[in-house]
């Protein structure tokens, strides 16, 4: 299937001169190559992918050939399938992405998705559902206290409450990126874009770190992965995404939580109750290395006035 990995693409053609690989290297290949990110590649390949499947197209000629139609019958497949709006576009952004590198390459006479009409999302506020302080509290304690597995993922736990970071962020975290700096002890994470943000963290975040740490043995390897898988750890393997998420959501359930709470929902909660404690937003902002304060704004769930609702006011 494709577009490729370029290092894929690079291993099968290892045989030419560097000059020849360059003409050799497929068009799809250097658009998914050119991205810095590897979170975006990885995002932007399964979408490419995904619509490739849909249609069964079979060549790069196939692909460069489709029409606003096969767009428009994709998104259809996507909202009936139940993916958010925010899903739809995003999918649609990432062919689009490399139709126009195709476009300036002169390889395809036209962008097929520009024209098709992308689902509304509420642009200013974040759908991740926001949990109670006691919720928290229920959803950190869930995982057993006496076994590993149980003090990583409550580790795992205690920093997407405590930092509000993303699961990717997690996942990329090594030993090294928890130390002590200016007398405050740090997480440093790679967040999007491939850039480094470095977080003073809560004091029970720390302990949670330590008791994970003192319990797997592997705290004095500084270039291991922080977070192991429990099965083989001998091999140092880090978690995936989809195993942090996994884990959440198996704790969510134990805890009690309502449907409808994801990893995200650490991240909004974090930001909400952050805010709620006056902290300032521009602190917020930069704990959670948004761009623009608008962003931070999306997440607060304090202006819904829950409260407030006339709901609560009428007799019958």
């Amino acid at each position: 299937m494709f577009p490729v990995s370029a290092s894929e693409t690079l291993s099968d053609i290892s045989f030419l001169s560097p000059s020849q690989r360059l003409t050799a290297l497929p068009e799809e290949a250097v658009w998914l190559a050119n991205f810095v990110s590897p979170r975006t590649q990885r995002t932007y390949q399964a979408a490419v992918q995904g619509f490739i499947a849909f249609h069964g197209l079979r060549s790069s000629d196939e692909l460069r050939t489709i029409g606003q139609s096969h767009l428009i019958a994709w998104r259809e497949y996507l909202i009936q399938s139940g993916a958010s709006p925010r899903t739809v576009r995003n999918r649609l952004a990432a062919v689009s992405s490399l139709f126009r590198h195709l476009c300036e390459r002169q390889v395809a006479a036209r962008n097929p998705v520009t024209g098709v009409q992308r689902p509304r999302v509420n642009a200013s506020r974040v759908e991740a559902a926001v949990l109670t302080p006691e919720q928290v509290r229920r959803l950190l304690h869930a995982p057993p206290e006496d076994t590993l597995q149980g003090i990583r993922n409550r580790a795992i736990l205690h920093v997407l409450f405590y930092t509000g970071c993303r699961v990717s962020e997690v996942t990329h975290l090594k030993v090294q990126d928890f130390f002590e700096d200016a007398g405050y002890w740090v997480l440093d994470f790679i967040v999007k874009g491939g850039q480094r943000h470095r977080l003073a963290i809560h004091h029970e975040l720390q302990l949670a770190l330590r008791t994970y740490l003192a319990r797997s043995g592997h705290g004095a390897e500084r270039e291991s992965p922080l977070f192991l898988a429990v099965p083989r750890r001998e091999l140092r393997k880090p978690l995936t995404s989809r195993q942090v998420s996994k884990l959440f959501h198996r704790h969510a359930r134990e805890a009690g939580l309502p449907m409808g709470v994801t990893p995200h929902s650490a991240r909004a909660t974090f930001i909400t109750e952050a805010l709620d404690r006056k902290c300032p937003i521009e602190a917020v902002q930069a704990s959670v290395g948004h761009r623009h304060i608008a962003t931070t704004k999306m997440y607060d769930k304090r202006t819904l006035h829950y409260r407030e609702s006339a709901s609560f006011a009428v007799r019958y």
